[in-house]
């Protein structure tokens, strides 16, 4: 059998054949164990192709991905101040499970959904700024920082 492997010459110089070139993502599933991810896409050339991806690669590309979204499109508006904002549709904060921390989910309209885990220091740094004017970052941790029993 013959295998064609598809090589790129790109007008900048670069020579990369093991880069492939996704036109679009077309479906994506869990594998029944949980173990795997499978992300089916089209190429640059129309065949359909998979990437198989464990799921511990998936946490890894989730954590990754904003921030290389942001910086693209920083550079492409040559702008450092740009960064990729989603709309929150809904939100829930709940006490977690065998831990003195609590939840923050936060869901957009369209279904992307991420988690924190937040210390109660933490949640009051946020209640905090929300109340001062003017103060707009914090910590994930307070040294120091004394709050009452909340539970």
């Amino acid at each position: 059998m013959t295998r064609i492997i598809h090589v790129v010459d790109f007008a900048d110089g670069y020579h990369v054949p093991n880069e492939i070139d996704v036109a679009s993502l077309t479906t994506c599933e869990v594998v029944p164990d949980g173990q795997y991810v499978r992300l089916h896409f089209e190429d640059a050339f129309g065949f359909p192709r998979t990437l198989r991806l464990t799921s511990s690669c998936v946490q890894q590309l989730v954590m990754t991905l904003p921030q290389l979204l942001s910086r693209a499109l920083q550079a492409q508006r040559a702008d450092a101040s740009v960064r990729a904002v989603f709309p929150l549709g809904e939100w829930r904060l709940e006490a977690a499970a065998e831990s003195n921390d609590f939840i923050l989910t936060m869901r957009t309209p369209d279904g992307f959904e991420v988690a924190f885990s937040l210390s109660a220091a933490t949640l009051a740094g946020i209640a905090s700024a929300v109340e001062e004017p003017g103060s707009t970052t914090g910590q994930a941790w307070y040294p120091g920082f004394l709050l009452p029993d909340w539970r």
